[in-house]
């Protein structure tokens, strides 16, 4: 009798060894689909904000070696390379000393002036911060080249 209780409390315990590592194995794996969803999503959303990171780079870049920055708004990105071309020739004619450029250029920049606010009518924020910062450092060259010549 002994041995009969005896071996049936031993298949019990192996029973129910035996389902523990069952559901031991089942937590593992949903443990390790869990992780490699999670992985998932982070590499994702790190190549999401690595493409971000790479494109701003780009613009800056590209901005840098231009001296003229990107504007959702075509119509401000063409103002604003009208307006690259006008410092282009202003800082001739103040290096050559050439009043007579100086006299045409008087009305180009009359005309970019009224064409300048046509075009700030309709800008974004973004577009807005990027003019005002490009137009303070334009002012500056278009200073510098007037002290040129005045020297």
């Amino acid at each position: 009798m002994k041995k009969l209780i005896l071996g049936s409390a031993l298949m019990l315990a192996f029973s129910v060894s035996f389902v523990s590592c069952k559901e031991a194995t089942d937590k593992a794996k949903e443990a390790a689909e869990t992780v490699e969803d999670t992985a998932k999503e982070t590499a994702d959303k790190v190549a999401d904000e690595t493409s971000k990171a790479a494109d701003e780079i780009k613009e800056t870049a590209t901005e840098m070696v231009d001296g003229i920055p990107s504007f959702d708004d075509a119509a401000v990105a063409e103002y604003v390379k009208t307006y690259d071309e006008y410092v282009s020739e202003y800082k001739e004619a103040a290096e050559s000393k050439d009043m007579t450029a100086f006299a045409a250029l008087g009305t180009k920049g009359q005309e970019l002036a009224t064409k300048s606010q046509e075009v700030m009518k309709n800008l974004s924020a973004d577009d807005a911060k990027k003019l005002t910062e490009y137009m303070t450092a334009k002012s500056k060259e278009l200073q510098e080249y007037a002290t040129k010549m005045t020297n």
